[in-house]
């Protein structure tokens, strides 16, 4: 089957999605292509929380691109919601970073304070709660006793990734744009003066192309001759029983009650290539953190744990730009996406339609990766741990354990038994990984071990 569409955009996830939906509404001929999807879907590794403050220091552009888009959000929620009918769980709340001990939240502190001071008006919207006015503002969570207070912005807040994903999607085609949902793209190539792509049986001309398929693009870009510096970043998160809404209305980084109830507890980053494997070290670092933070958290029971793989640009800051020798082909790589999504639906489209950027877009071009430079300095994303709990192989205790990407134990077990896992003596036998439970169950793989 052949057709021909203005732009074809490859890759269906909250980026692609934006994009689509914006080129939509501007009323061009736009068709979205998207893969089967899979365990590695960003969307999935995402906590669904807008969260602009505490990251980026060195890079202000990129500070006042996240607070736009926190801006714009709410009538983006509002504009998905009349077209597609999908609630996102879009919830202008603020965010909290809790801070275990004095040194952290001082160190915390003054992070905001270089944040403000590289600010054009001298001011940031966020500020240091002392532990009382964080007791004040979620009076039915009993924080910890190492919890010394937080640091608060009102400019953060919740969102549902996938049900912002399919609102998007949803809207796409309501308002005309054409979706080839689960066809995989294995080719783009310059045809004329456009662009032919294959996906599946089709063949699907345009006059430009937009790559915004996460992980995919490199191989894809690689096609134009262009090599994108983007890398697998593993995120591993744990779904808690639900919660009353009024417990945490708040969401802190690292622990957040979804759309759903649920209580997401999730905030490591690991370079571990294209590794979807459960670490069990790594998921109980999460836990002891989150226990330290919440204590009655090791009552609840876990209902699953999965892995993601999120789209990590080479200096964590986003990919805008043309490909180099090809004016009419675009790549957009990011992380961060769900925070940055109400500004890429208003920005990006205006982008492949032959307008420029807004300044504080315009400068996260490739030119910034060119001679194998390492792009800006810093860090574009906020994480409560300063570092992984592991960014190497796993350790030898626990080799030759397989565990399934999305897990769900068939009998559902408190948090505290997470708090240290062992290796259990019986082998893992072949077959079905994904049967393979935690927590001290009868199955051979690994037990708790509570110590």
């Amino acid at each position: 089957m052949n057709a021909s569409f203005d732009v074809v955009i490859v890759g269906g996830g909250v980026t692609g999605a934006a994009v689509g939906y914006g080129l939509a509404k501007r009323g061009v001929k736009t068709c979205l292509v998207d893969a089967v999807p899979t365990f590695s879907r960003a969307s999935r590794a995402n906590m669904g929380l807008i969260w602009c403050q505490s990251k980026a220091l060195g890079c202000p552009q990129f500070v006042r691109w996240g607070f736009a888009s926190s801006r714009a959000y709410g009538k983006l929620a509002a504009e998905l919601k009349e077209l597609s009918g999908i609630d996102t769980g879009y919830a202008p709340t603020g965010g909290i970073i809790p801070c275990l001990g004095e040194a952290e939240l001082e160190a915390r502190a003054q992070f905001i304070e270089k944040l403000r001071a590289e600010t054009e008006d001298g001011t940031y919207p966020a500020s240091v709660l002392s532990r009382k006015e964080l007791e004040g503002m979620l009076p039915k969570v009993p924080f910890g006793p190492e919890v010394s207070g937080g640091i608060w912005s009102d400019m953060d807040g919740y969102v549902d990734p996938l049900h912002l994903m399919f609102a998007f999607r949803k809207s796409f085609v309501r308002l005309g744009g054409t979706l080839f949902a689960g066809e995989r793209v294995s080719e783009v190539k310059p045809s004329g003066k456009g662009y032919t792509v294959v996906c599946g049986g089709r063949t699907l001309e345009c006059g430009k192309a937009v790559l915004a398929a996460g992980l995919g693009v490199r191989k894809l870009a690689a096609q134009l001759g262009t090599d994108i510096p983007v890398f697998p970043n593993k995120s591993q998160v744990m779904l808690l029983e639900r919660i009353p809404a009024d417990v945490l209305p708040i969401p802190l980084l690292g622990i957040a009650r979804t759309f759903g109830g649920t209580v997401m507890i999730g905030a490591a980053h690991e370079n571990m290539g294209m590794d979807r494997r459960l670490t069990p070290e790594v998921l109980a670092a999460n836990a002891q953190w989150a226990v330290r933070v919440w204590p009655e958290l090791e009552r609840k029971r876990i209902l699953r744990f999965w892995t993601g793989l999120r789209v990590w640009p080479k200096d964590a800051y986003p990919i805008y730009d043309r490909i180099p020798g090809h004016e009419n082909a675009f790549v957009f790589a990011m992380h961060s996406a769900v925070s940055l999504a109400a500004i890429l639906e208003q920005a990006l489209p205006d982008y492949v339609m032959g307008k420029p950027l807004p300044p504080d877009g315009a400068i996260f071009g490739l030119s910034r990766f060119a001679g194998g430079a390492s792009g800006f300095q810093g860090s574009a994303a906020s994480s409560p741990h300063a570092e992984a709990p592991n960014k190497g192989p796993p350790s030898t205790l626990f080799q030759g354990i397989r565990l399934c990407p999305l897990h769900k134990p068939r009998r559902r077990t408190p948090l505290w038994s997470m708090l240290r896992l062992k290796a259990s003596p019986a082998p893992c036998p072949p077959g079905k990984p994904w049967r393979r439970r935690f927590l001290g169950t009868r199955t051979p793989g690994i037990r708790a071990s509570i110590l």
